[in-house]
């Protein structure tokens, strides 16, 4: 893993890897019956350290890569990243539909601004998009109402329902970026069991307890 994402990944004050993707490893080797070791390198080496052997499995915050299925196998996700709808506890809106005539706060440039884009031409009448260039920006400006809704990626979503932002996350996501591991394509094996394990742990509440500690 790149130990340089907190909460999923980073280097404790004791010099220990931890974060959410450190405890789903650790959990995923109990099952396993092994013990989990953890190779530091960079976000540009999480696909090459696989390739030379040098680790089994690659858990660090990644999403599938397309482009890479003819060598690399990819679990069913563990945490969903993409851009989510956000809006004040008492809100009406449920819904993008909700959104025809509403102001909608984005994050300029994000993808979650690219879709809202398509909201104006799908809803009548359309939202009025309003920008910001940062997620603590749009979040502060939901929060004193200077729109109905707010596009923010997930991970920022739970963060801040963690520091007691009086806000909602809807279903279903606005966009998709799922975070899953990745193995050799040999290995496919291996990540057939840790997908069984995955399901069990979504199951049994271990994966939303784990997402409850390290990102809520």
């Amino acid at each position: 893993m790149d130990p340089s994402f907190p909460p999923f990944e980073f280097v404790d004050e004791d010099g220990s890897a931890a974060g959410l993707d450190v405890d789903l490893a650790r959990e995923l080797a109990r099952r396993l019956s092994v013990q989990a070791h953890f190779v530091a390198t960079t976000y540009d080496g999480l696909y090459d350290i696989l390739t030379v052997e040098g680790a089994d499995v690659t858990i660090s915050a990644l999403y599938p890569d397309p482009t890479r299925t003819q060598d690399f196998v990819f679990s069913r996700p563990y945490f969903e990243a993409g851009q989510v709808l956000v809006v004040p506890p008492d809100s009406a809106v449920t819904s993008v539909a909700g959104l025809a005539g509403q102001r909608v706060l984005v994050v300029f440039g994000t993808e979650g601004h690219m879709e809202s884009l398509r909201w104006e031409e799908l809803l009548s009448p359309p939202p009025t998009l309003v920008t910001r260039e940062g997620v603590a920006e749009v979040l502060a400006a939901l929060g004193a109402g200077e729109a109905e809704a707010a596009v923010v990626d997930n991970l920022a979503a739970q963060m801040a329902l963690a520091r007691g932002a009086a806000i909602q996350v809807l279903d279903p996501p606005v966009s998709h970026e799922p975070y899953v591991i990745v193995a050799r394509s040999q290995d496919s094996d291996l990540l057939d069991e840790l997908d069984e394990f995955l399901e069990e742990m979504s199951d049994d509440g271990t994966l939303a307890t784990l997402v409850a500690r390290w990102v809520q």
